[in-house]
């Protein structure tokens, strides 16, 4: 493992340990076995660090995500569902604690919404790329041409987000059976609907 890699690491558990607003990068180049000198060779300030961490966590999210345009009529609408709900489950359980921080810094969220509203980045990113999947599944008849896309994308994505909260709230590690089980019902849910007919 190189040292930049080393760095992020000691900087998430850091900060789960202490949160955002306690942690100092002397204390995080302590836990990286390395100099303050050292990691400021590799990122510029606490925040940069902390940012290029998120992004670490989003990757596989991303990759996801990215992929959706081409599995548009491809595998089944569930499967390709399950394999977002998965990956947000993934990236959430990652980063619920980091995200949650953020807004503990009130000055370092604004900063960075700005800078994530020039790039059109952010959470909503998400949810309108899934909403976009969805629709063009619509075109295609491969999905329920009543609902709203975007309400989908928001629906599944919300749950599993409050699915993350409320595991991590309780301290539970929950076992891949379960996590699975939840998936699978989920999209079946959200794809069958509460309309009795």
């Amino acid at each position: 493992m190189d040292l930049r890699e080393r760095i992020l690491q000691a900087a998430d558990h850091v900060i789960r340990t202490n949160g955002l607003a306690r942690t100092t990068t002397k204390e995080i180049a302590r836990v990286a076995h390395c100099s303050e000198g050292s990691l400021y060779n590799h990122f510029q300030s606490k925040e940069d660090l902390f940012v290029q961490m998120i992004k670490g966590h989003l990757q596989h999210f991303l990759a996801v995500l990215h992929k959706l345009p081409e599995r548009v009529g491809t595998r089944t609408v569930k499967e390709n569902l399950q394999e977002v709900a998965h990956a947000a489950i993934e990236y959430f359980r990652l980063s619920i604690v980091m995200t949650a921080s953020m807004f503990t810094e009130p000055s370092f969220l604004s900063r960075h919404r700005g800078s994530f509203v020039e790039r059109n980045e952010g959470p909503h990113r998400a949810n309108e790329i899934l909403g976009a999947y969805l629709g063009a599944e619509q075109e295609l008849g491969r999905a329920n041409p009543a609902i709203n896309p975007r309400s989908a994308a928001d629906l599944l994505l919300g749950a599993c987000f409050q699915h993350v909260f409320h595991l991590q709230f309780r301290g539970v590690k929950e076992p891949e059976e379960e996590e699975k089980r939840f998936i699978v019902d989920l999209v079946q849910t959200l794809l069958l609907g509460a309309d009795p007919k």
